[in-house]
């Protein structure tokens, strides 16, 4: 490789986030606008200037574009480190759950889109759907059996809606937010196991 070559793919990299960018934004505004149903690829291709083919390159539709979902739940390099890696597999499920929120997946700004373009909820379900069985099939090559796999990735899923809900956006890691969100359910259940009737005693 020519000592260009780490120059010329960042520059491509760069350019190929910025047209997702920016297929993104256009069809979010066309779609607050206008509604799903009121949007076309080709009215979103033609603001970025771009062809339906390229669009096709960075979403499989105007309502995954709209949400900016990304294909899976987290990127080759963090799948490939959760396989190699040894130990507790809920909190290394959360190191590759937590990527996607390093990574700038909005999802205040998806729960907010959602409360105004209801019409969005089925896409987002899918593609919750689709992250879900991508994350099972991957801690399968740790856990010991399919069950402990749904039942970890369950975990990790419940924790990540907790942080949708509660709008808290500290300044941490997305893994070590979804562990202290993990806590905070066992907290609850420990609570209600020690006190099952608080009003018995009344």
């Amino acid at each position: 490789m020519s000592i260009a070559g780490p120059a010329v793919e960042g520059r491509r990299e760069r350019k190929k986030q910025q047209t997702r960018q920016a297929l993104h934004e256009a069809a979010l505004a066309l779609v607050e606008e206008q509604g799903l149903d009121g949007t076309t690829i080709e009215q979103i291709c033609q603001t970025v200037d771009v062809s339906p083919r390229t669009f096709f390159n960075y979403f499989p539709s105007k309502a995954a574009a709209a949400l900016n979902l990304p294909e899976s739940g987290a990127d080759a390099d963090v799948e490939a480190r959760f396989t190699a890696a040894r130990g507790e597999l809920v909190p290394a499920l959360c190191d590759v759950v937590g990527s996607s929120i390093d990574a700038g997946m909005d999802r205040q700004r998806i729960k907010r889109l959602l409360i105004r373009r209801p019409e969005l909820l089925p896409a987002f379900s899918q593609w919750m759907g689709s992250v879900r069985e991508k994350l099972i099939r991957l801690a399968e090559k740790r856990a010991a059996d399919r069950d402990e796999a749904v039942r970890a990735v369950s975990l990790v899923l419940a924790a990540m809606n907790v942080l949708v809900h509660t709008g808290h956006t500290p300044d941490r890691p997305g893994s070590e937010r979804l562990l202290q969100a993990l806590d905070g359910l066992v907290e609850v259940r420990r609570a209600r196991m020690a006190d099952p009737d608080p009003d018995a005693g009344s």
